[in-house]
């Protein structure tokens, strides 16, 4: 039905009402109110078909968003949604070997472990210090690891208890990582680092190889390159 007929129909199934409505008998405004709120005209049906609603007409209820598009029947509630919490419990990359009290390999074995750890530093295992040492506890295995990783267990079990035992500016990961070289350092291995680094000296003007060969001693020595007694010996080996 074009517009201009809907309107025309409109209006006159209006008058047509209004000379049907009943007259009030007696002139009082209070019942002019009262019919008026009664009175409610049937021409809704008439726009209805153009769809028109008045601006003033609340809606029920938000539209909805159709469940899925097409033969799917499924919505983008139904895929997969990334969790922030899980990916703060996830570790990426390849673990490290378990470790079975080798002192050849205590070197290897914690800067493979530090770098894994390092790589991972935003999940939760990595920030929480009691978390990161039980995940390195969780690595040593055999005969040679068991009494201290015993031990180690009950220090834990205290610290959680007292975490006042953990000396100022440290926290649990520290104090294990430094209990655990005491008890694993390749001592044979340490000395003989030690004896190189005497020796090492810088060849061919070449500061970058002399350093590189220096630091890769002092790892294997387990001694703190910022230590002002090593910072000599570095000297000594200077042209």
């Amino acid at each position: 039905m074009p517009f201009a007929e809907a309107i025309k129909t409109a209006t006159e199934v209006v008058q047509r009402e209004q000379k049907e409505r009943p007259s009030t008998p007696f002139d009082d405004p209070s019942s002019d109110e009262d019919d008026d709120e009664d009175y409610k005209p049937k021409y809704k049906d008439v726009f209805g078909s153009f769809g028109m609603r008045s601006s003033q007409t609340a809606c029920d209820k938000p539209p909805c968003r159709p469940c899925g598009t097409g033969d799917d029947p499924f919505s983008l509630e139904n895929l997969p949604q990334d969790n922030k919490e899980d990916k703060a419990c996830q570790l990426e990359g390849i673990h490290p070997d378990k470790f079975n009290g080798d002192c050849s390999q205590t070197t290897r074995f914690l800067a493979t472990f530090n770098w894994f750890m390092l790589m991972n530093y935003r999940a939760d295992i990595a920030k929480d210090p009691i978390m990161h040492s039980i995940y390195f506890l969780l690595l040593l295995e055999g005969p040679k690891c068991k009494g201290w990783v015993n031990a180690a267990d009950r220090w834990l079990c205290h610290i959680i208890e007292d975490p006042s035992m953990i000396p100022r500016r440290s926290n649990a990961w520290k104090e294990l990582e430094k209990r655990f070289k005491e008890a694993f350092s390749n001592y044979a291995e340490c000395k003989r680092a030690q004896d190189e680094l005497k020796k090492l000296k810088m060849k061919n003007d070449n500061l970058d190889e002399y350093l590189a060969a220096f630091e890769t001693q002092a790892l294997h020595a387990d001694i703190d390159m910022n230590d002002h007694t090593n910072l000599q010996t570095f000297a000594l080996g200077l042209p």
